[in-house]
């Protein structure tokens, strides 16, 4: 069955089979900051395809497609589609009006549905599908940790972000493809798994389907389309599954509760976040699993994972050593914060079967006041589930419900979030009230006491106020003098409470960190980072502020320096120098120059440290005199925010125009390749390069540098465009566009960060307006 050919009366595909990963030049994504749409576009990238894209609101996953070499574009509009453009990727939500939907058809080039392209890149591996109208994520993000821990090194692609992956999306090199199918809009079809996971069938998508009917027919298309020599694993528990499966001819094995599945479990033991059970298979025990998960929908999902390992060959106590440690993708019972007196968990559940197992989860706290806020999705599915919108929240002692989260819907008559609140006040929970979202934190923040829960679901924008929420208990909870006094027991370092970021910022700008930590050495960097990672507070890494703009509000959370001795030492070996990240860039190059060692005497002026120049990639990056940092690297050792140590060569740092692509990591030791030459011819060399940069730059205020990163493949920098509209000169408050370098925003008179960010919109938006060009930054803001 293919996608409905038709919207709003016109087509929505041009079906094309010269499209092919064969023939593909460069695909572009409209909507490509979606779960669905940037886990594909991450594969392909990985794979070395050309990949761009466009959304209105770009984050952590579009940042990632950029640092892999995508072109994001911020918005939509025709001109995002490049003249190479050999495809167009789109998603359900994107409508016959997009106006980069209307440039494709108008040029005639391919366009696909998501569900089609990743579909030909999972039909060319052996394939696991996981479907289901709940559990889907969670399963297929357990699946892929544990081929990827079992060292398969598969290609996934999940509908949430894993740790483990930081992201949705892997292009494995092994042969198993992990892939969630999305069973919404029927094109989950499009697959030929050779192995097929189906955990639960229930009337969802209203808008999609009309009648129980026509979803398990869905599913049974689904399931008929297993590759031969495979298996199918179910919900043995669940009546619409065995009716789909009625005439099934392939293989298939069960997972449930009862001794009639092929697996299912005994003794199971629950306790806040774990979860513990004795897995039987084929009547034999195999032993004790143990889950960082709460809840018996869990159970249930972890066993179709262990049926799935024990197919494709894996040992069983493999199996459960590569998921004992997963607490979950993001927003699926995600613990974003747990201070002295509040827990904060932020969940995806949007179903009425999906919020009761999260409330049945909670209720293993037994003492804890809970506390739900709920964003209902879509106008259909409150219409037709309202009845069972109204029973799913028995297990609350207080509701907060707020407006319906509308997607790609139109408005339906006489819905509204008061459909549910009639009903769920008629079943009798009487602490209930409809608030706007923009009111949330501030109500909480008034009822909340020690010992709650609060509990933050929906599938539409709810999370940001679950972000809001998370932001405030931090702030109470690192400001709070027993958590600085547990800091300051395991840790080593300088400790130093609400420490100005002004005065470690090259802009001299910006209020204080909450706490302020120079670890003394690798392990104790190693402590800071389990703190925080334990109690979820917020981190950032800082070398000297340069590239850097701080809110005026500071940061909430702590703030690592690697500012100690340990960090900065310097080992010179031939034409080779090992330096620790602390070290200062601008001291390296005078020791280099200075012992003939060419390479860096370009960067002479560049303040930063040599672990925040390599993570921007400093340097010259297309000016042919100048040279980036990132060419002078041969190896990094690098910590990740789990702790660990590893070695990175030259060749596994994705380096590229002011990136290197490594987030996931500290720098803590460079080894750099220089070039034996004359000191003195050195040392006037790297005088020459700093009389240029006076010349032209602004070295004598207090500026973050260049502000904005040059377009790609456009005529003018951006200091030239930003010349040419006459804006140099232009201040709002403190701030102001320098009148030597029109890339520089200069703190002329005390600027707050408000004055800089106002700026930087004014000159984006005078940019757009002329240039039809949306500016990225350069700089960081915190």
């Amino acid at each position: 069955a293919r996608l409905q050919d038709l919207q709003d009366g016109e087509p929505r595909m041009n079906y094309s089979s010269d499209v092919s990963l064969d023939s593909l030049k460069t695909a572009h994504f409209i909507g490509i900051g979606g779960i669905g749409m940037s886990g594909i576009a991450i594969v392909l990238a990985e794979m070395g395809y050309r990949v761009s894209g466009s959304d209105l609101e770009l984050g952590d996953l579009t940042r990632k497609i950029g640092r892999l070499g995508g072109e994001i574009f911020e918005g939509h509009k025709a001109g995002n589609l490049s003249k190479d453009v050999s495809l167009v990727v789109y998603s359900s939500a994107i409508s016959n009006d997009n106006p980069e939907f209307a440039e494709a058809r108008k040029r005639k080039i391919p366009v696909l549905h998501r569900s089609e392209i990743l579909a030909e890149l999972f039909n060319k591996k052996k394939g696991i599908a996981v479907t289901g109208t709940h559990g889907k994520t969670t399963t297929t993000s357990l699946i892929s940790v544990m081929l990827e821990k079992c060292g398969l090194d598969p290609a996934i692609v999940v509908g949430g972000e894993i740790d483990l992956f930081n992201g949705n999306a892997k292009s494995g090199k092994g042969k198993y493809f992990v892939a969630e199918a999305d069973e919404s809009d029927g094109s989950f079809t499009n697959f030929k798994p050779f192995y097929s996971v189906i955990t639960n069938v229930e009337m969802e998508h209203m808008d999609y389907y009309k009648t129980i009917d026509d979803v398990k027919s869905a599913y049974r298309s689904f399931a008929r389309n297993l590759k031969r020599g495979g298996t199918l694993f179910y919900n043995k528990d669940d009546s619409h599954i065995s009716e789909i499966l009625q005439d099934f001819a392939a293989a298939r094995k069960s997972f449930g509760f009862g001794k009639d599945a092929d697996i299912y479990p005994v003794d199971i033991e629950m306790n806040g976040f774990s979860t513990s059970f004795r897995c039987m298979y084929m009547g034999k025990l195999l032993g004790r699993v143990n889950l960082k998960l709460p809840g018996k929908h869990n159970v249930m999902n972890a066993l179709a994972v262990i049926l799935v390992g024990l197919e494709i060959g894996l040992d069983f106590r493999d199996i459960v050593d590569s998921i004992k440690d997963f607490s979950g993708a993001k927003r699926r019972f995600q613990l974003r914060a747990c201070n002295h007196e509040v827990m904060l968990i932020d969940d995806y559940a949007h179903h009425p079967t999906e919020i009761r197992a999260v409330l049945d989860a909670c209720r293993s706290w037994k003492d804890k006041r809970l506390v739900v806020i709920f964003q209902p999705h879509r106008y259909s599915r409150t219409k037709f589930l309202a009845d069972e919108f109204g029973k799913c929240f028995e297990k609350a002692d207080k509701l907060i419900l707020t407006d319906i989260y509308a997607a790609s819907e139109k408005a339906i008559k006489d819905i509204s979030v008061k459909n549910i609140y009639d009903r769920v006040k008629a079943n009798g929970l009487r602490d209930v009230v409809m608030l706007k979202k923009e009111k949330i934190a501030q109500h909480i923040k008034q009822l909340k006491k020690e010992g709650d829960m609060i509990v933050v679901m929906g599938a539409g924008d709810i999370k940001k106020v679950a972000d809001d929420l998370h932001r405030e208990l931090i702030m109470e909870s690192v400001t709070s003098e027993g958590l600085l006094t547990s800091f300051r027991k395991i840790v080593k370092g300088e400790v130093r409470p609400r420490e100005s970021l002004a005065r470690h910022s090259s802009f001299r700008i910006g209020g204080p960190a909450d706490i302020w930590v120079e670890p003394r050495d690798a392990s104790d960097l190693r402590r800071v980072l389990a703190f925080s990672r334990e109690r979820n507070i917020p981190t950032f890494v800082i070398g000297n502020g340069s590239n850097l703009l701080v809110g005026d509000n500071g940061f909430r959370g702590i703030v690592i320096n690697l500012g100690s001795a340990l960090f900065k030492k310097i080992k010179i070996a031939g034409t080779r120098i090992t330096v620790g990240g602390g070290y200062s860039l601008p001291k390296l190059v005078n020791v280099a120059c200075g012992k003939g060692l060419g390479g860096l005497e370009s960067m002479v002026g560049i303040p930063g440290t040599i672990g925040g120049a390599i993570y921007m990639n400093a340097g010259g990056y297309t000016n042919p005199i100048y040279r980036n940092i990132g060419d002078l690297v041969i190896s990094l050792k690098v910590m990740d925010y789990s702790g660990k140590v590893k070695v990175l060569k030259k060749e596994e740092i994705p380096f590229s125009y002011r990136t290197s692509g490594l987030d996931s990591y500290i720098i803590l030791e460079a080894v750099l390749g220089f070039q034996k030459s004359s000191s003195k011819t050195l040392l006037q060399s790297s005088y020459k390069f700093l009389n240029m940069k006076k010349e032209k730059q602004v070295l004598d205020m207090p500026s973050a540098g260049c502000v904005f990163k040059n377009p790609k493949d456009f005529q003018f920098t951006c200091g030239q465009m930003i010349d040419m509209l006459g804006l140099k000169g232009k201040r709002i408050g403190g701030a102001e566009v320098s009148e030597k370098h029109a890339n520089f925003i200069i703190n002329r008179d005390c600027a707050s960060a408000k004055d800089v960010t106002a700026l930087i919109d004014f000159v984006r938006e005078r940019v757009m307006k002329n240039y039809d060009i949306p500016l990225e930054l350069e700089i960081k803001v915190i």
